[in-house]
């Protein structure tokens, strides 16, 4: 599972001005809608909203992977937001968030849920990943590079420390 090959340049939003955690949720549904991996925005929503619910998807380090499954979505879609200025997320090591990876999958589809999940899940252990996340310039760019550190972990036997 390669993240670079679901994450389109148009799915990249950088430096977005977002308040809080439910102006994330709202801002993805509405990218999600715009990209066309969904079409009923409220249905995704109120799944974003109740998986938080359950348990913040703010996984340390400034991290939140938001993702929820839609009756409508045919594949897995991924959204980045590099957030301007971090927001509480209620995350687990209890800092606020800047980099938000957003993800929407089918409703049946469990095993493509984990393996994204899990795709991201390395980049995220990876501290060169977060500095390239925090220096990108452009989204073009921030594509290429996580597509050369994927394809770098592939060769190292993706180690799971960016060290």
């Amino acid at each position: 599972m390669k993240i670079w090959e679901r994450l389109q340049p148009e799915c990249i939003f950088l430096d977005a001005r977002l308040v809080d955690k439910d102006a994330v949720l709202r801002f993805a549904v509405e990218a999600f809608a715009r990209s066309g991996a969904v079409s009923q925005e409220n249905y995704l929503y109120e799944n974003l909203r109740m998986r938080e619910e359950v348990m913040s998807t703010g996984i340390g380090n400034g991290i939140g992977i938001p993702h929820a499954t839609s009756t409508e979505a045919t594949d897995a879609a991924i959204l980045l937001i590099r957030l301007a200025d971090p927001i509480e997320f209620q995350a687990l090591d209890g800092l606020p968030v800047d980099i938000v990876l957003a993800m929407v999958v089918p409703q049946n589809a469990t095993s493509l849920h984990l393996q994204v999940l899990a795709a991201l899940s390395r980049l995220c252990h990876h501290s060169r990943f977060m500095e390239i996340m925090r220096e990108a310039e452009n989204s073009e760019s921030l594509r290429s590079a996580i597509k050369n550190m994927e394809e770098e972990m592939i060769l190292h036997g993706a180690k799971s420390s960016g060290d």
